[in-house]
Protein backbone atom coordinates (compact mmCIF):
# COMPACT_ATOMS: atom_id res chain seq x y z
CA UNK A 1 0.00 0.00 0.00
CA UNK A 2 1.41 3.35 -1.07
CA UNK A 3 0.31 5.90 1.51
CA UNK A 4 1.41 8.93 -0.51
CA UNK A 5 -0.52 8.58 -3.74
CA UNK A 6 -2.66 5.46 -3.98
CA UNK A 7 -2.87 1.84 -3.02
CA UNK A 8 -2.68 -1.72 -4.25
CA UNK A 9 -5.03 -4.69 -4.39
CA UNK A 10 -3.12 -7.72 -3.16
CA UNK A 11 -4.83 -10.91 -4.32
CA UNK A 12 -3.94 -14.25 -2.76
CA UNK A 13 -4.93 -17.82 -3.40
CA UNK A 14 -4.52 -18.61 0.27
CA UNK A 15 -5.44 -17.11 3.60
CA UNK A 16 -2.36 -16.68 5.70
CA UNK A 17 0.94 -14.84 6.11
CA UNK A 18 2.48 -12.34 3.73
CA UNK A 19 5.16 -14.82 2.70
CA UNK A 20 3.45 -17.80 1.04
CA UNK A 21 4.05 -21.22 2.54
CA UNK A 22 5.92 -23.84 0.50
CA UNK A 23 3.95 -25.03 -2.50
CA UNK A 24 1.60 -22.04 -2.62
CA UNK A 25 1.79 -19.60 -5.51
CA UNK A 26 3.05 -16.11 -4.67
CA UNK A 27 0.43 -13.77 -6.11
CA UNK A 28 2.35 -10.53 -5.51
CA UNK A 29 3.09 -10.16 -9.22
CA UNK A 30 -0.64 -9.56 -9.70
CA UNK A 31 -0.74 -6.53 -7.38
CA UNK A 32 -2.76 -3.71 -8.95
CA UNK A 33 -1.79 -0.07 -8.18
CA UNK A 34 -4.60 2.49 -8.13
CA UNK A 35 -4.20 6.25 -8.57
CA UNK A 36 -6.14 8.89 -6.68
CA UNK A 37 -8.53 11.13 -8.58
CA UNK A 38 -6.89 14.33 -9.79
CA UNK A 39 -6.89 17.51 -7.73
CA UNK A 40 -9.96 17.88 -5.55
CA UNK A 41 -11.00 14.32 -6.41
CA UNK A 42 -8.09 12.89 -4.39
CA UNK A 43 -9.08 11.45 -0.98
CA UNK A 44 -6.90 12.00 2.09
CA UNK A 45 -5.16 9.43 4.26
CA UNK A 46 -6.46 9.48 7.82
CA UNK A 47 -5.43 7.46 10.89
CA UNK A 48 -8.34 6.39 13.07
CA UNK A 49 -7.92 5.91 16.86
CA UNK A 50 -7.34 2.17 16.43
CA UNK A 51 -4.17 2.95 14.47
CA UNK A 52 -5.52 1.91 11.07
CA UNK A 53 -4.83 4.03 8.00
CA UNK A 54 -8.06 4.70 6.10
CA UNK A 55 -9.20 6.94 3.28
CA UNK A 56 -11.24 10.05 4.02
CA UNK A 57 -13.77 10.59 1.22
CA UNK A 58 -15.76 13.82 0.96
CA UNK A 59 -18.37 12.71 -1.55
CA UNK A 60 -16.30 13.61 -4.63
CA UNK A 61 -13.16 11.48 -4.16
CA UNK A 62 -12.08 8.13 -5.53
CA UNK A 63 -9.16 5.98 -6.63
CA UNK A 64 -9.07 4.04 -9.88
CA UNK A 65 -7.02 2.50 -12.66
CA UNK A 66 -7.72 1.82 -16.33
CA UNK A 67 -7.29 -1.94 -16.65
CA UNK A 68 -8.75 -4.06 -19.45
CA UNK A 69 -10.43 -7.31 -18.35
CA UNK A 70 -9.04 -7.08 -14.81
CA UNK A 71 -8.63 -10.61 -13.40
CA UNK A 72 -11.05 -12.11 -15.89
CA UNK A 73 -9.64 -15.55 -15.11
CA UNK A 74 -11.14 -15.44 -11.60
CA UNK A 75 -14.27 -17.60 -11.50
CA UNK A 76 -14.90 -17.01 -7.79
CA UNK A 77 -13.77 -14.69 -5.05
CA UNK A 78 -14.41 -12.43 -2.08
CA UNK A 79 -14.52 -8.65 -1.68
CA UNK A 80 -14.08 -7.29 1.85
CA UNK A 81 -14.25 -3.67 2.99
CA UNK A 82 -14.75 -1.61 6.12
CA UNK A 83 -16.76 1.61 5.83
CA UNK A 84 -18.09 4.33 8.11
CA UNK A 85 -20.37 6.81 6.36
CA UNK A 86 -20.55 10.47 7.36
CA UNK A 87 -23.68 11.24 5.37
CA UNK A 88 -26.34 8.79 4.23
CA UNK A 89 -27.24 10.66 1.04
CA UNK A 90 -26.77 8.73 -2.20
CA UNK A 91 -25.62 5.18 -2.90
CA UNK A 92 -21.95 4.72 -1.97
CA UNK A 93 -19.48 2.47 -3.83
CA UNK A 94 -17.04 0.29 -1.90
CA UNK A 95 -15.65 -1.38 -5.04
CA UNK A 96 -16.49 -1.53 -8.74
CA UNK A 97 -15.09 -2.86 -12.00
CA UNK A 98 -16.87 -1.64 -15.10
CA UNK A 99 -16.58 -0.35 -18.64
CA UNK A 100 -16.97 3.22 -19.83
CA UNK A 101 -18.37 2.38 -23.25
CA UNK A 102 -21.66 0.75 -22.27
CA UNK A 103 -23.76 0.01 -19.20
CA UNK A 104 -23.86 -3.76 -19.82
CA UNK A 105 -20.76 -5.11 -18.07
CA UNK A 106 -19.86 -4.39 -14.46
CA UNK A 107 -19.74 -5.59 -10.88
CA UNK A 108 -20.30 -3.15 -8.03
CA UNK A 109 -20.42 -3.54 -4.24
CA UNK A 110 -22.26 -0.59 -2.71
CA UNK A 111 -24.46 0.73 0.07
CA UNK A 112 -27.93 1.63 -1.21
CA UNK A 113 -29.19 5.14 -0.54
CA UNK A 114 -32.85 4.25 -0.02
CA UNK A 115 -32.33 1.60 2.69
CA UNK A 116 -28.68 1.79 3.74
CA UNK A 117 -28.36 -1.93 3.00
CA UNK A 118 -25.32 -3.60 1.41
CA UNK A 119 -25.88 -4.59 -2.23
CA UNK A 120 -24.11 -6.38 -5.07
CA UNK A 121 -25.04 -5.06 -8.52
CA UNK A 122 -23.82 -6.92 -11.59
CA UNK A 123 -24.42 -7.22 -15.30
CA UNK A 124 -22.64 -9.42 -17.83
CA UNK A 125 -24.26 -8.45 -21.09
CA UNK A 126 -27.77 -9.48 -20.13
CA UNK A 127 -30.21 -8.58 -17.40
CA UNK A 128 -29.26 -6.42 -14.42
CA UNK A 129 -28.72 -8.50 -11.28
CA UNK A 130 -29.23 -6.66 -8.01
CA UNK A 131 -29.04 -8.53 -4.69
CA UNK A 132 -29.64 -6.63 -1.45
CA UNK A 133 -28.92 -7.47 2.20
CA UNK A 134 -30.93 -6.51 5.28
CA UNK A 135 -28.63 -4.64 7.69
CA UNK A 136 -28.23 -0.85 7.71
CA UNK A 137 -24.66 0.24 6.89
CA UNK A 138 -25.00 4.02 6.44
CA UNK A 139 -25.58 4.91 10.10
CA UNK A 140 -22.16 6.45 10.82
CA UNK A 141 -20.86 3.31 12.58
CA UNK A 142 -18.00 1.19 11.23
CA UNK A 143 -19.26 -1.86 9.32
CA UNK A 144 -17.44 -4.81 7.76
CA UNK A 145 -19.03 -5.41 4.34
CA UNK A 146 -18.32 -8.59 2.39
CA UNK A 147 -19.55 -10.36 -0.72
CA UNK A 148 -18.56 -13.81 -1.93
CA UNK A 149 -19.53 -15.26 -5.27
CA UNK A 150 -18.72 -17.89 -7.83
CA UNK A 151 -19.83 -18.31 -11.43
CA UNK A 152 -20.06 -22.10 -11.14
CA UNK A 153 -21.50 -21.95 -7.61
CA UNK A 154 -24.38 -19.77 -8.76
CA UNK A 155 -24.96 -17.45 -5.79
CA UNK A 156 -23.64 -14.37 -4.05
CA UNK A 157 -23.57 -14.22 -0.26
CA UNK A 158 -23.48 -10.88 1.56
CA UNK A 159 -22.12 -10.38 5.08
CA UNK A 160 -22.28 -7.38 7.40
CA UNK A 161 -20.18 -7.48 10.59
CA UNK A 162 -19.62 -11.21 10.18
CA UNK A 163 -23.33 -12.01 9.83
CA UNK A 164 -24.79 -13.65 6.73
CA UNK A 165 -27.44 -11.35 5.30
CA UNK A 166 -30.98 -12.21 4.44
CA UNK A 167 -31.10 -11.48 0.72
CA UNK A 168 -33.67 -9.83 -1.50
CA UNK A 169 -33.44 -10.21 -5.26
CA UNK A 170 -34.19 -6.60 -6.15
CA UNK A 171 -33.62 -7.19 -9.86
CA UNK A 172 -32.67 -10.12 -12.10
CA UNK A 173 -31.35 -13.20 -10.31
CA UNK A 174 -28.75 -14.26 -7.75
CA UNK A 175 -26.36 -15.76 -10.30
CA UNK A 176 -23.12 -15.39 -8.33
CA UNK A 177 -21.33 -14.52 -11.59
CA UNK A 178 -17.78 -13.35 -10.98
CA UNK A 179 -15.13 -11.55 -13.04
CA UNK A 180 -14.79 -14.36 -15.59
CA UNK A 181 -18.46 -14.03 -16.52
CA UNK A 182 -18.36 -10.27 -17.18
CA UNK A 183 -17.68 -9.69 -20.87
CA UNK A 184 -14.21 -8.62 -21.96
CA UNK A 185 -15.05 -4.94 -22.45
CA UNK A 186 -14.49 -4.03 -18.78
CA UNK A 187 -11.84 -1.30 -18.78
CA UNK A 188 -11.45 -0.02 -15.20
CA UNK A 189 -11.71 -0.71 -11.49
CA UNK A 190 -12.40 1.83 -8.79
CA UNK A 191 -12.99 2.37 -5.10
CA UNK A 192 -14.90 5.24 -3.52
CA UNK A 193 -16.96 5.76 -6.68
CA UNK A 194 -18.33 3.93 -9.71
CA UNK A 195 -16.87 4.82 -13.14
CA UNK A 196 -19.22 3.91 -15.98
CA UNK A 197 -20.53 5.13 -19.33
CA UNK A 198 -22.42 7.95 -17.59
CA UNK A 199 -19.32 9.28 -15.85
CA UNK A 200 -18.30 9.01 -12.18
CA UNK A 201 -21.01 8.61 -9.57
CA UNK A 202 -22.13 7.02 -6.30
CA UNK A 203 -19.23 8.37 -4.24
CA UNK A 204 -18.42 7.44 -0.65
CA UNK A 205 -19.00 10.19 1.88
CA UNK A 206 -17.10 8.88 4.89
CA UNK A 207 -14.12 6.75 5.88
CA UNK A 208 -12.93 3.49 4.35
CA UNK A 209 -9.62 1.63 4.19
CA UNK A 210 -8.65 0.03 0.87
CA UNK A 211 -10.89 -3.00 0.31
CA UNK A 212 -9.48 -6.46 -0.26
CA UNK A 213 -10.30 -8.49 -3.36
CA UNK A 214 -9.41 -12.16 -3.01
CA UNK A 215 -9.67 -14.90 -5.58
CA UNK A 216 -10.69 -17.41 -2.94
CA UNK A 217 -14.23 -18.06 -1.75
CA UNK A 218 -14.27 -17.41 2.01
CA UNK A 219 -16.56 -19.49 4.19
CA UNK A 220 -18.92 -17.93 6.76
CA UNK A 221 -16.53 -19.03 9.51
CA UNK A 222 -13.58 -17.34 7.79
CA UNK A 223 -15.50 -14.10 7.25
CA UNK A 224 -16.52 -14.04 10.91
CA UNK A 225 -12.95 -14.75 11.98
CA UNK A 226 -11.63 -11.81 9.92
CA UNK A 227 -14.30 -9.53 11.38
CA UNK A 228 -13.44 -10.53 14.94
CA UNK A 229 -9.71 -10.09 14.35
CA UNK A 230 -10.09 -6.60 12.82
CA UNK A 231 -13.06 -5.15 14.72
CA UNK A 232 -10.91 -3.76 17.53
CA UNK A 233 -9.21 -1.40 15.06
CA UNK A 234 -12.61 0.07 14.21
CA UNK A 235 -14.09 0.32 17.74
CA UNK A 236 -16.56 -2.51 17.14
Amino acid sequence: MDRTSGYVFRPRRYIGPTVPPIGVEDMSRYNTPLAFGAGAAAPNWFMIPGGRQVMEYDGADYASVAFARWRDGDSQGTILGWISTIYAAGSQTIFATSDTGTDTNFLQLRIVDTTGFLEIVQRDGGALNQITGDAVCNDGVWHHCVVTGGTAIGAWILYVDGVVQGLTVTSGANTGNWFDAIFDIRDNLSVGAWINNSGIEQYIYGLAPPPEVLNVLLTPAQVLDIYNKERGQFAR
